[in-house]
């Protein structure tokens, strides 16, 4: 899959079909306070889910890094952008590489208000009628960007529901207006994607939010000998490598072994700095710092260029649970 590094044993061929593992929340389950209607206008009449049926829960990223993010989550009613931090002709193009039109998107969640997580919402709305949340600072924040008739909505951190999607939010330490993390729970399986990046530190909120995801997504930005021989002036280097910047290989590292638990099947790094990491330097850090949780599921490295495959999560989870049984003593 691209290069991915599958970390530890995988099934062996002719295994018998992998359980299914326990369910962190039951299916179903919504969480505390979450709201059925996120107050977006339009969107209680929406047709969600256009498009061909899908199964289950997907996550996959359009792009990745300094020049533009976006993540693509999918479940079997919604679909969902997190960020769009590309032009509207680079986000038609790289959901078509996904097969998936402009307009089939239901709703776009922004973290926050830099460019390379932003700078898609506005066209996006207007051109392919996109809902957009995002909290108040942020949406006063990405003004420039908007032209008042987009349908905009507030996200919540207790949550907002569309289709079969849970959303919730978390605060990150970022040097934006009010930077956000974000959880995508598939209610009927029960299974938990992780879409954390501009981490700077991760903060409380933040390990709580990501500690029961099925399939993270997160910052892996620079290394940090790298960054200090970088060409860029010191006060950029001081913010990158700040507390309210980006997270090192090293850093990202310690937290993805925080976090791993036999439920987690899948590990996606993401907004890789171009001048100040590589795919092959972040993977062999991280994978690293993961040997001694004996992590044996994905890990992989979105580019910025390409969208990434796209990662069944409930596909991963069980593949993870097959190595954990086949690796238990007889």
């Amino acid at each position: 899959m691209g290069g991915a590094i599958l970390v530890g044993r995988g099934p062996e061929p002719g295994a018998a079909p992998p359980r299914r593992l326990p369910l962190h929340r039951r299916p179903g389950r919504r969480a505390p306070g979450a709201r059925r209607d996120p107050g977006i206008p339009g969107l209680a009449g929406r047709r969600l889910g256009r498009g061909p049926r899908r199964v289950s829960l997907t996550v996959a990223s359009l792009g990745s890094g300094s020049r533009g993010n976006a993540f693509l989550v999918e479940g079997d009613r919604a679909r969902v952008l997190v960020d769009a931090g590309f032009s509207g002709v680079q986000l038609a193009r790289r959901l078509a590489e996904l097969d998936v039109e402009p307009e089939a998107i239901d709703l776009v969640v922004v973290t926050h208000e830099h460019r390379d997580h932003a700078a898609g919402i506005g066209i996006g709305a207007r051109r392919w009628g996109w809902p957009l949340a995002m909290n108040p600072p942020t949406r006063r924040a990405c003004a420039p960007l908007l032209r008042g008739q987009e349908r905009c909505g507030d996200l919540p951190l207790t949550g907002l529901e569309i289709g079969d999607l849970s959303i919730e939010a978390a605060p990150t330490a970022h040097d934006a207006a009010k930077p956000v993390a974000v959880t995508v729970l598939h209610r009927p399986t029960g299974l938990r994607v992780g879409i954390a990046t501009d981490l700077g530190r991760p903060t409380m909120p933040v390990r709580v939010a990501l500690r029961e995801c099925a399939f993270l997504v997160m910052e892996a930005n620079h290394d940090e000998h790298r960054l200090r021989a970088a060409s860029y002036p010191w006060r950029v280097k001081q913010r990158i490598g700040g507390s309210r910047g980006h997270l090192s290989n090293r850093h990202a590292a310690e937290f993805a072994r925080e976090l791993a638990h036999p439920g987690l099947g899948g590990i996606l790094l993401a907004h890789l700095s171009q001048e100040c990491n590589d795919r092959e330097l972040a993977l062999d850090r991280v994978a690293e710092g993961l040997a001694p949780a004996g992590y044996d599921g994905l890990l992989d490295a979105a580019a910025q260029e390409e969208p990434s495959p796209r990662y069944d999560v409930a596909e991963l989870a069980r593949a993870r649970a097959d190595a954990e049984q086949l690796s238990l003593p007889i």
